[in-house]
């Protein structure tokens, strides 16, 4: 049972260890080779679905077809939790590079909470509004937003793209929840429609924003090698990781790992991109990975609560 445990709490790290790479990879891509945030989207996509194809054909499972009613979910969640996701990240990445936008991707957490109590009724209550109150507060000062110097408004764009961001990750989130309830196939094959659809969708958005130019990117072998890496390594790779990691690590030790993202996004970023966080940003991020600590923490103890009340017996009234 230990080295299960051993084995998966690995595997979360190694998932957090690739996960940190995302943004250093994209940002030479949209940065330095000049790519658009859709051309990133595409062919990240496009070359993810390709190896899951392979391996799926490969690994044989019982079944691919989900039916048609989980082909529609799939169409949806490929549509927001990879086409729109992946372009407003990378167009975040863009503007804010690679350490601020990592950190203001961490305000998922916050609108994962708006959108639970929107959609199944979870009470907020005062750990969840400081938790967000911590998320806010510290989004404005990694953004530039609110700093020494005071408010500064030219930096309100690329936190709102920041934000933006955030909130398609939440629905990727929210969305995720429910992808294994409305069919039985396994969670690779999950993973591999959801992809297809993303790439249909960004194929479709890029030829209406971009033209035929969008599937003609403009790169050498460098920049084919960073976009294999970016679609093999936290994309394909970090997800498997995570997958296998769940199965013998509680999942919160296992979202608590995951904060490690940040720091470790901000130390690649700074040795490798020469991307560094001023002050201020540093203590936003702290703020900001604080209150996703919080949040975690704190729906794990509310879950507990919730199953030790649901198995206590149920005493008649007097």
């Amino acid at each position: 049972m230990g080295g299960s445990r051993s084995r998966g709490l690995a595997l979360a790290l190694a998932a957090t260890l690739l996960w940190s790479t995302t943004s250093v990879l994209i940002d030479p891509l949209v940065n330095h080779f000049g790519l658009s945030p859709i051309q990133v989207s595409l062919w990240r996509a496009l070359l993810v679905t390709g190896m899951l194809a392979g391996i799926i054909v490969a690994s044989r499972p019982r079944r691919v077809w989900p039916g048609l009613r989980a082909l529609l979910y799939y169409a949806v969640y490929g549509a927001i939790g990879i086409a729109v996701l992946s372009v407003l990240w990378s167009r975040s990445v863009q503007v804010n590079k690679a350490s601020v936008a990592t950190a203001l991707i961490f305000s998922a957490p916050v609108f994962v909470a708006i959108g639970s109590r929107w959609l199944v009724r979870e009470r907020i209550g005062a750990w969840t509004a400081a938790a967000v109150g911590l998320n806010v507060a510290g989004c404005a000062l990694v953004a530039g937003v609110v700093g020494a110097h005071g408010v500064r408004a030219p930096s309100l764009v690329g936190l709102g793209l920041g934000l933006a961001s955030g909130v398609a990750f939440a629905a990727y989130t929210l969305l995720g929840r429910g992808a294994g309830r409305v069919s039985d196939v396994s969670p690779l094959v999950v993973l591999a429609w959801v992809f297809g659809w993303g790439t249909l969708a960004l194929l479709g958005w890029g030829l209406a924003a971009q033209g035929p130019a969008v599937v003609h990117p403009a790169l050498d072998a460098g920049g084919w090698g960073l976009l294999l890496a970016l679609a093999a390594g936290p994309t394909l790779l970090g997800y498997l990781c995570y997958t296998a990691s769940v199965v013998t690590t509680p999942a919160i030790v296992v979202s608590l790992l995951s904060t490690l993202e940040l720091p470790i996004t901000a130390f690649l970023a700074r040795v490798l991109l020469g991307r560094r966080l001023d002050g201020w940003q540093s203590l936003g991020a702290a703020a900001i990975l604080l209150g996703a600590v919080v949040l975690q923490v704190w729906g794990a103890v509310r879950g507990r609560r919730r199953r030790l009340a649901l198995s206590q017996p149920i005493v008649p009234g007097p």
